[in-house]
């Protein structure tokens, strides 16, 4: 079959069934996924809360609202810790961001001298800038198959999404189920992973950066591979996100900065104003350069009678030379304004974040004068 057109039975797949991508279980130590596991409160509802997939989860995960608190196996934690909103919300963008491929392997990556960076935000992985490439760790729970069929799988839930109903017209079927778009960002994340670690050397790397659980041996992952890979319509069940591979951060920032309206873009590249004029001030001396050989040439041809006398010539002069003395100028005032603004947003954003933060954690001793009766009029 050519590899270049979609397999058989692949271009409408709004019926297909919710199954388990893998069925191997690459996690030798320390899953003891049969025992019973504590649920808070108000929190259970789904079969996969009441085994030991908690016993998967991280020590600690943060809140919407900053707060540090222990993560509970329920589909709002796990919508969270798995989301590429911020990626799925410029969708129509991404083919400016990246190429529809899956990502280049661990080692391909060294050898484009890119430094591999730890992240836990799924919205950042294999995103990529000069000289490095962020990529998250697979947690041990997207590697256990009952959270695929016990957690994940909405049909247990008696869902009617259309990704697993017979009737796809009907109105309380034309959405996808939260449990859905996690899965498939999930399966997406698990998807790139089989294009990052190719051979056995991608595998030792990423085991070395702790990318991967350390009881994963090789002979496993490569049957996990395979029995992901083994899904001929794999790209139609990931998210969109996954259809592309690595993505450039400089782009994703322009995206957000110029046609989303955000000043701090995706990911700011400036943790001080400091650098941001650095690195502005030192493009515009090059411009300064520059412009100082076209003033010397134009004063050299100036110098020569047939120049002199030429019209044109002496109107390009004139306009270039105002052009040298304003423009320069303008641009900084411009760099000047723009750090203002940032410096001044920055102040606010700041301070309305740090009295809420004051609020929320109680401490009246630490709250603005004159914010608690503002609070308890606003309650009133």
């Amino acid at each position: 079959m050519n590899d270049l057109s979609p397999p058989r039975g692949c271009q409408e797949p709004k019926t297909y069934q919710q199954q388990t991508p893998f069925a191997i279980n690459v996690l030798s130590v320390g899953t003891n996924v049969g025992s019973p596991s504590r649920t808070p409160t108000g929190q259970s509802g789904t079969a996969g809360t009441d085994t030991g997939l908690a016993a998967l989860l991280p020590a600690t995960h943060r809140t919407r609202a900053h707060n540090v608190k222990s993560p509970t196996l329920h589909i709002d934690y796990v919508a969270g810790e798995f989301s590429t909103k911020r990626v799925e919300d410029i969708a129509k963008y991404l083919r400016v961001v990246g190429r529809p491929m899956p990502p280049r392997p661990l080692y391909y990556q060294r050898l484009l001298s890119r430094e591999i960076f730890v992240t836990q935000q799924m919205d950042m992985h294999l995103v990529w800038t000069e000289g490095r490439i962020f990529i998250k760790p697979i947690p041990r729970l997207l590697l256990e198959p009952t959270f695929w069929s016990d957690f994940l799988s909405c049909e247990r839930d008696g869902c009617k999404c259309w990704l697993h109903s017979g009737d796809a017209s009907s109105k309380e079927a034309s959405l996808e189920c939260e449990k859905r778009k996690v899965w498939r960002n999930c399966l997406g994340f698990l998807f790139s992973y089989t294009a990052l670690i190719a051979y056995e050397n991608d595998f030792d790397a990423a085991k070395a950066l702790c990318l991967l659980p350390s009881d994963v041996q090789w002979a496993s992952w490569r049957q996990l591979a395979e029995q992901l890979l083994a899904d001929d319509c794999i790209y139609q069940k990931v998210s969109t996100r996954f259809l592309y591979g690595e993505l450039r951060l400089n782009r994703l920032n322009k995206i957000y900065i110029y046609i989303r309206g955000d000043i701090r873009g995706y990911m700011s590249r400036w943790n001080r104003f400091g650098g941001f004029l650095r690195d502005n001030l030192t493009w515009l001396l090059s411009v300064f350069a520059y412009i100082a050989v076209i003033l010397t040439a134009l004063r050299v041809g100036l110098a020569t009678s047939s120049l002199q006398n030429s019209d044109a010539f002496q109107s390009f002069s004139l306009g270039f030379t105002v052009l040298s003395l304003v423009g320069p100028v303008a641009i900084v005032v411009l760099i000047v304004l723009y750090t203002s603004v940032m410096l001044l947003w920055n102040v606010r954003v700041m301070l309305r974040f740090e009295n809420e933060r004051i609020i929320a954690m109680g401490i009246r001793s630490l709250r603005p004068e004159g914010s608690s009766q503002k609070q308890e009029k606003n309650s009133a």
